[in-house]
């Protein structure tokens, strides 16, 4: 066995979420029939910490991972993001990436789920719009919220709510945890459509903090504002690797560029 895969995410040191990681990763090992090493990574090392310290599980950086899999001879390697946009986090990678370019005979790195390629960001806006259909009535007010970023441009989540819109979801919102449309802004149009009653939703990739406390906590989170403004707040807890459709993406996607 000469060739590896590695799902590599910012990390979660949170229970659920490290199951549904691993839960993909047999997935991923089952679709390509064993041919392939398959295993994760995480980029936050503090985040690898506390998973360690709370549930003794390991979860190594990407470069460790590389060095160990450049060590053991293996001479091609295949990363898959589960990132939804390009940020600083998938920036980095890309640096890990070069670095260990020269230990492999061939290094591929995969692309976020939300391009910057406008067909390809359609194509993962209609995948995500669909995934979600079986949680989100139709006829219900929407607000989407993503992770954002401080350092680019967050306009394919503009594009996403313009896809969930075309798919007939005629009242969506959409904000993020970082960057430039926050929670008092979301509640501000809200306030000004004059709605009265909401279904909150992630748009991230796995369980963990985010969601629970960020998104849906008890303390100054998305769901609380809003309710204090107000506006009654149901909610759709999954993260989006937790949908099949996304999933299958993600294993057609590496089948494809990595034989």
């Amino acid at each position: 066995m000469s060739k590896a895969i590695i799902i590599v995410s910012f990390g979660t040191a949170n229970l659920e979420g490290i199951n549904e990681l691993e839960n993909f990763e047999k997935e991923i090992r089952e679709s390509v029939k064993e041919k392939y090493h398959v295993c994760k990574a995480f980029t936050s090392s503090v985040l690898s910490n506390m998973l360690f310290n709370k549930y003794g599980k390991v979860v190594p950086r990407l470069e460790q991972v590389l060095f160990n899999l450049s060590n053991d001879r293996y001479k091609e390697v295949y990363i898959q993001p589960l990132h939804v946009i390009e940020g600083s986090e998938y920036s980095s990678i890309e640096k890990t990436v070069k670095e260990y370019d020269y230990s492999f005979s061939k290094i591929i790195l995969g692309k976020v789920l939300m391009s910057d390629k406008e067909e390809e960001l359609i194509e993962s806006c209609n995948l995500i719009a669909k995934s979600m259909e079986s949680d989100l009535p139709k006829e219900d007010n929407i607000v989407l919220v993503g992770h954002g970023s401080k350092t680019i441009s967050t306009e394919a989540y503009n594009k996403l709510k313009t896809v969930f819109i075309e798919n007939q979801y005629k009242n969506t919102y959409i904000g993020t945890l970082e960057g430039d449309i926050r929670k008092e802004d979301v509640t501000r149009y809200l306030l000004e459509d004059k709605i009265d009653e909401i279904t909150l939703a992630p748009i991230l990739m796995l369980p963990g903090n985010h969601i629970e406390k960020d998104i849906f906590g008890e303390n100054n989170s998305w769901k609380t504002f809003i309710k204090d403004h107000g506006i009654k707040v149901k909610v759709t807890r999954k993260s989006l690797l937790e949908y099949e459709e996304i999933r299958k993406y993600y294993i057609n996607k590496i089948k494809k560029e990595f034989k």
